[in-house]
């Protein structure tokens, strides 16, 4: 599609069937009007510095919405071009809106695993004070009489106890908990690290899944370690792919667990897969976190030798500074 004075100069045949306008309709539609309210703001601005001829990030996904109402989103890649002597982008826009669905139904059944593990430990701190109530309470049953008018209480105390105590046992059940783990976290982090722009929801939960993923690593207790650092492109190893020159915020994951094959390496972040026994993982939280990373124009490493524990790299990039009027 070709863009000019905020509307849309022309468009081929796929775009028209999906945005469900006709040449015409198209030529007096401000292109805000198509993009979804939540998302104008954004689109708009970097439509702006493209026409100026600034720099902006290769491609980023929003939403549209259709002359029927329905969203639809898509991936946006544009180039600055002369349309009929005048400045014009050039458009290249791209329907993802079921891999959209996918990553959701994705980080929602992450969640829902680390959910299990988190509510896992929650049960056995909590089984841990109801054990302590249990124990009091049976010393002071055995030091009265039953004819004690607190002794019918106590007895009450006792029952309640034991079917808390119930009840956070299938808890640990469904959260898969039969152990408890000792995991330590080591944080070494740069005082001034570079600035990104990111969702904090999805950072949370790509942090929480790497860190489920270095407990489970280690089932009887280990060390997690997580760093940051200011580095560029040229700090980034990885011969699949040419990184955009830049700054970026590295964020280093490591456990000193069993390590991970070389032969499986680079299915790690494959959905659905898997090394856990049956019943005992959804194979969907490294690919939680493939996803947040790429979402977010970032790059993922890891580095592993059986042994010898794993270490994931995340290459964020930093956030272009405004310039003040």
């Amino acid at each position: 599609m070709i863009c000019r004075n905020d509307v849309i100069r022309f468009a081929n045949r796929r775009a028209l069937t999906v945005l469900g306008y006709t040449d015409e309709e198209l030529s007096t539609t401000a292109i805000a009007e198509l993009i979804h309210p939540k998302d104008r703001e954004l689109a708009a601005a970097r439509h702006l510095k493209m026409l100026k001829g600034e720099k902006v990030p290769g491609t980023h996904s929003f939403r549209v919405i259709s002359k029927a109402g329905r969203e639809i989103w898509v991936e946006h890649t544009a180039v600055r071009v002369s349309w009929e002597g005048q400045p014009a982008t050039l458009n290249f826009v791209r329907n993802i809106t079921r891999k959209k669905k996918l990553d959701a139904q994705l980080q929602f059944a992450a969640k829902l695993e680390a959910i299990g593990t988190l509510a896992g430990g929650i049960a056995h701190a909590f089984n841990n004070l109801l054990m302590g109530i249990q124990g009091h309470t049976s010393l002071m049953l055995l030091e009265i009489d039953e004819e004690d008018p607190h002794y019918a209480a106590l007895l009450k105390i006792e029952k309640a106890v034991q079917e808390g105590a119930e009840l956070t046992s299938q808890l640990m059940g469904y959260a898969r908990k039969g152990m408890k783990r000792e995991i330590t976290i080591h944080r070494e982090l740069t005082l001034k690290p570079h600035a990104i722009e990111a969702d904090r929801s999805q950072m949370e939960q790509m942090l929480f899944n790497l860190y489920i993923n270095a407990a489970d690593a280690m089932p009887n207790g280990g060390d997690v370690y997580i760093k940051t650092k200011n580095v560029t492109h040229r700090d980034i190893k990885n011969r699949l792919y040419e990184p955009v020159p830049g700054k970026y915020l590295r964020i280093t994951v490591s456990d000193n667990g069993p390590g991970i094959d070389k032969e499986i390496q680079h299915r790690i972040f494959d959905p659905f897969f898997t090394t856990k026994k049956t019943g005992k993982g959804t194979g969907l939280g490294l690919a939680s976190v493939y996803g947040i990373v790429k979402s977010h124009e970032g790059y993922i490493n890891v580095k592993s030798k059986k042994g010898h524990g794993t270490t994931f790299l995340i290459y964020l990039p930093a956030a272009e500074k405004k310039k003040r009027a």
